[in-house]
């Protein structure tokens, strides 16, 4: 088993709960959370067939390791050619000015 990865939660204003890991490489973000935000009708297990690229942490949950696909904002980015742009948009811009300020003063 790799490293288990420490997330935090955030309430996304369309009442979601939006939970977030960070990496060296930048802020991942729990797929499954992604998806029910711009794209209900995907899910976790088409990551992999519509060539997204995912990262698959350890994380507890519930007092159990389990295994999570994460997205980097590339691979969230790379649904615009799969749902609508616009809802990508909105969702890159509320993490990128309400989440990403919160983790350069505080978690990094």
């Amino acid at each position: 088993m790799g490293r288990i990865w420490t997330y935090w939660e955030f309430d996304h204003p369309l009442g979601m709960t939006v939970r977030i890991i960070s990496t060296p490489l930048g802020l991942e973000i729990f797929a499954l959370d992604v998806f029910e935000i711009v794209a209900a009708e995907l899910n976790s297990e088409k990551v992999v067939p519509i060539n997204i690229k995912s990262q698959e942490r350890y994380v507890v949950i519930g007092q159990e390791v389990v295994t999570v696909k994460t997205l980097n904002f590339t691979a969230i980015n790379s649904l615009k050619g799969i749902v609508e742009a616009g809802l990508i948009n909105k969702f890159l811009h509320w993490v990128r000015t309400t989440i990403r300020p919160i983790f350069q003063r505080e978690y990094l």
